[in-house]
């Protein structure tokens, strides 16, 4: 598939390559398979820009472990879950993430208009995920809270070859799990209460954006 290249100056410049045509082959893969991947989604440089903001970030020690669970459920098992993550605004300051904040509520209002799925709003962060670290086989989505309907994942790991590790799993039964390389650039969406997956052991520091596309705004994880 062709890269969508949006290192670009202006919002104008990033809905032009949002086009219909690109909406409807992400559509049509959430519609038959519920999920869509593709590599070299971003320009290098702008996954450069999102890389560099993520190691910002860690350096400043704004990252905090990822648990499982909400409210009383909530815990901080390494054994179920590695990464550490820091919320990304609702609006940032950094040209970058201004640029992907923008891009993916193009993506969200495009599945709205092609699938009809309700989406209202958008949360996201960074992760990062040091060597030895996993997420085992889980479903995003809580027992007590629905509203996250779509996953969205950007992969940041620079120079990422066969043998480092932390590939996304996605088991769409009763097909073949599907594995997908975590190199920088990378794009994966999937339906969030439909699609079950996890991350292999990495054996590098492994980076990505994770977000949720959500059927009701509740400002959770937006500063």
């Amino acid at each position: 598939m062709p890269a969508c290249s949006i290192f670009v100056a202006t919002f104008l410049e990033i809905m032009v390559n949002i086009d219909l045509a690109k909406m409807q082959q992400i559509a049509d893969a959430l519609a038959d398979e519920g999920w869509f991947a593709q590599p070299d989604f971003l320009t290098e440089e702008l996954a450069s820009a999102l890389l560099n903001i993520t190691r910002q970030n860690r350096d400043s020690d704004a990252f905090r472990r990822a648990g499982i669970g909400t409210g009383t459920s909530f815990q901080l098992n390494r054994e179920i879950r590695g990464d550490s993550i820091y919320w990304i605004s609702r609006h940032p300051q950094e040209k970058a993430l201004i640029q992907w904040v923008e891009l993916m509520n193009q993506v969200r209002e495009g599945i709205n208009k092609e699938l009809f799925l309700g989406l209202r709003d958008l949360e996201m962060h960074m992760a990062i995920y040091p060597p030895g670290t996993h997420y085992q086989r889980h479903l995003d989505q809580f027992n007590d809270r629905s509203n996250r309907v779509l996953s969205v994942v950007l992969y940041l790991t620079p120079d990422w070859q066969a043998g480092m590790g932390g590939e996304l799993v996605i088991y769409r039964n009763p097909k073949e799990p599907v594995i997908v390389e975590p190199k920088a650039g990378t794009f994966v969406c999937f339906l969030s209460d439909q699609i079950e997956h996890e991350v292999l052991t990495t054996h590098i520091e492994r980076y990505s954006i994770t977000g949720w596309m959500l059927r009701k705004p509740i400002g959770l994880g937006f500063l």
